[in-house]
């Protein structure tokens, strides 16, 4: 047994020895903030082209195939919208392999699969099996390319963090207006079969860039660090001498032991260092507190300290095996697939609110995409794709401005957030006020720009509000709430034209559901402010 767990066994009380300096610099070392980083940031760039490209032009197709196939807009809008839905309502299973298998292989995996399922709808013969192809199983692929693209950007870098997350999800803007002419044009030459096969072959391109996605390179490993950093191929009865009084023969961890051992790993009780295990492949990398966080870290010192060590002491056998990097796949799985859909935070009336405005937004948010050229095409504009790409160009610039002020400490980011969700709204509903492509194009430039506030500070305002330990669960729930709610604007816009003739009736829905999801978040400070009041109360009245 290791000097620090017996120093620990001899208090008796249960209580963790003071900490040593030694102790204290236990932590794992901080991401490297530059080298190979960037390559992950160029490759992270370069697949948000590839992905967002198709997903935010892909009302060029739309058209297409209300023409080709002649089964109603609300039906055919179920394309567009299932595959938003999968490819966000997965993001919580996409962490749990992530967890396994490591940003490389996962993404791999997922580019083959949105791949090859896009190539087969180069050969579909109605709606419902582009539902299939292109809904499934190219929105489950996405899946599992979106959030290693996030992911693997945010463990190589802390100080820079902003920086590099903002080069990468331009990608996005950048793909957004690059894609829609190109399709426009492949459809003009080789027809829209000709057209998405290119594409399915073009999403090839994400394989190479997916093995870009190497992990941190392990610390070297020191004789004071290496009691508390077990390896994963040792053998239950020989793993570090730190814990093979706890660790059983049989791999099983007692109750009686679990204090034990998070006692004698004090780096496993500060939430500052719980950082990725140090895994070959990268297992454990979203038990990570900030993964999903996409602003500068240097603004987070005060949820790095140590008044927010963690209310419970004894931890649940699998917290600490994941932590430890031992846990077998079926209960890694579970483990991260639970953190990520961990439902007690509906009770927080802060969260259920944020939730709320993002199923609004993500109501509204697809259908500007999916309906700007076929209602373009109705009123006799040419080019309309180039509506598109306007709106790409702008969210370009929208996210790299918006992330920039936002890492200001001036800058209020919820309000920031909450003005550009209500801009957004309101500028989509005026929009069926123009009937030329000048007039469109101001609203393209305004709806892109504003709407890159939803992508790029939903998480660091996620922060502001709960708190860093919380953002895993909370990102996963919200992912889920957006899928869901993305299966519902596009066909119900669809069915509103279906209905009256006119594409006027969605957009308007799109902007009143946009707009709405702004204003309600301006009752956030006013919780938070009675929250407070209530807290002073009981705090008095304890006093007393």
């Amino acid at each position: 047994m290791s000097h620090d767990a017996e120093k620990n066994e001899k208090n008796g009380n249960g209580a963790p020895a003071p900490e040593s300096p030694r102790e204290g610099s236990e932590s794992p070392a901080p991401p490297p903030d530059g080298g190979w980083g960037w390559m992950v940031v160029f490759a992270s760039f370069m697949i948000h082209i590839v992905t967002d490209g198709m997903t935010y032009s892909f009302g060029v197709f739309y058209a297409e195939f209300l023409t080709y196939f002649n089964e109603g807009k609300g039906k055919t809008a179920w394309i567009i919208s299932i595959l938003v839905g999968v490819t966000l309502s997965s993001g919580p299973i996409s962490s749990s392999f992530v967890n396994r298998w490591g940003c490389q292989r996962v993404t791999v995996a997922g580019a083959l699969l949105s791949s090859t399922c896009v190539v087969a709808s180069a050969f579909a013969g109605n709606v419902m099996t582009l539902i299939f192809t292109i809904g499934v199983g190219a929105g489950f692929g996405f899946g599992l390319i979106y959030l290693p693209a996030i992911v693997s950007v945010t463990v190589w870098f802390e100080r820079y963090r902003s920086l590099a997350t903002g080069i990468a999800v331009c990608g996005s803007g950048l793909g957004t207006f690059l894609f829609a002419p190109i399709t426009s044009g492949l459809i003009n030459y080789y027809g829209w079969r000709g057209a998405m096969a290119l594409i399915g072959a073009f999403i090839l391109n994400c394989v190479p860039l997916g093995l870009i996605f190497r992990p941190v390179p392990e610390a070297p490993r020191t004789p004071a660090s290496e009691p508390m950093l077990p390896k994963q191929n040792k053998s239950p009865l020989k793993r570090s001498q730190s814990t093979e009084h706890v660790i059983r023969a049989n791999g099983n961890v007692e109750d009686n032991d679990v204090a034990r051992l998070t006692l004698s790993q004090p780096a496993l009780n500060k939430p500052n260092e719980q950082k990725q295990p140090r895994s070959r492949h990268g297992s454990g990398i979203m038990h990570k507190p900030d993964v999903l966080y996409q602003g500068s870290m240097q603004s987070l010192a005060k949820f790095r300290s140590s008044s927010h060590i963690p209310e419970r002491m004894h931890v649940k056998t699998e917290e600490v095996e994941a932590r430890c990097g031992w846990l077998p796949c079926s209960s890694e799985f579970k483990s991260a697939l639970s953190e990520m859909l961990d439902f007690s935070l509906l009770v927080d009336p802060i969260f259920i609110l944020f939730a709320l405005s993002n199923f609004l937004t993500s109501i509204g948010f697809y259908i500007p995409y999916v309906y700007t050229v076929p209602m373009s095409e109705q009123l006799g504009i040419e080019n309309p794709p180039y509506l598109i790409s306007i709106i790409g160009g702008s969210n370009l610039v929208g996210r790299i401005v918006l992330g920039y002020i936002s890492d200001k400490p001036w800058v209020n980011r919820l309000l920031a957030y909450n003005v550009c969700l209500t801009i957004a709204g309101i500028s989509t509903a005026l929009s069926m006020a123009c009937w030329e492509f000048w007039g469109l194009a101001m609203y393209a430039t305004s709806f892109g720009f504003t709407i890159g506030a939803y992508v790029g500070l939903t998480s660091v305002v996620l922060v502001d509000l709960l708190g860093l330990e919380k953002l895993t669960n909370a990102f996963g729930l919200l992912l889920l709430f957006q899928g869901i709610a993305s299966l519902i604007g596009p066909p119900f816009a669809g069915w509103l034209y279906d209905t009256y003739k006119s594409y006027a009736p969605g957009f308007y829905v799109a902007g009143g559901t946009i707009a709405l999801s702004g204003v309600i978040l301006f009752l956030i400070p006013v919780i938070e402010r009675r929250n407070k009041r209530r807290c002073y109360e009981e705090t008095a009245m304890a006093e007393i």
